[in-house]
């Protein structure tokens, strides 16, 4: 999984990475990412909620991609909180956008990391990232797949054992477009 991620974020940097645009159901990217992320969220005993929009709305994206993001983030809220803590992952329209929240009750980012979050091989807690695997290279990866489809990526917190929130926006899809899944 390390390689693969270290080779994801090489193919993003050099532009090696092709991506297929499309409109994407906000409902399914995320049952998609959830299902990836299930195993990690029900180990630690963590409680989960979603709130998704009432009505079909599509992301101009790449589903798989789209959904590797939001499984990525919600991997780290699930590695970074103590067991039997919350996460919630929320979809909704603003604008001519579509803003994604992932929020936990976790250990938090301090202040003087927030802003190299997503630089390579940052680590807020090199000691619990190590012991889960981590390299610092997964919010790296998420922030070039962002981009590469029109989106931003953001993160906030209040300090240590805060919990922190991160922000997905991607492209609302063409209003007049077809959803090909």
């Amino acid at each position: 999984r390390l390689v693969d991620d270290l080779l994801e974020v090489s193919r993003t940097t050099r532009g090696k990475m092709e991506l297929t645009i499309e409109p994407v159901d906000v409902a399914q990217v995320v049952a998609a990412a959830i299902e990836t992320s299930r195993p990690n969220i029900d180990s630690a005993r963590h409680t989960l909620s979603l709130q998704l929009p009432p009505q079909t709305l599509h992301v101009s994206g790449d589903f798989a991609r789209v959904s590797q993001i939001l499984a990525n983030v919600v991997n780290n809220a699930a590695k970074y909180t103590p067991k039997g803590g919350l996460i919630s992952l929320s979809a909704a329209r603003e604008g001519d956008m579509v803003t994604f929240r992932v929020r936990d009750s976790g250990v938090g980012i301090p202040a003087e990391f927030i802003a190299s979050i997503f630089e390579p091989f940052t680590q807020v807690d090199r000691t619990l990232a190590r012991s889960h695997g981590g390299l610092g290279i997964g919010l790296t990866l998420v922030r070039k797949l962002v981009e590469m489809q029109n989106g931003t990526v953001s993160a906030r917190s209040e300090g240590r054992n805060r919990g922190s929130e991160f922000t997905v926006r991607l492209p609302v899809a063409d209003a007049g477009a077809v959803p090909v899944r």
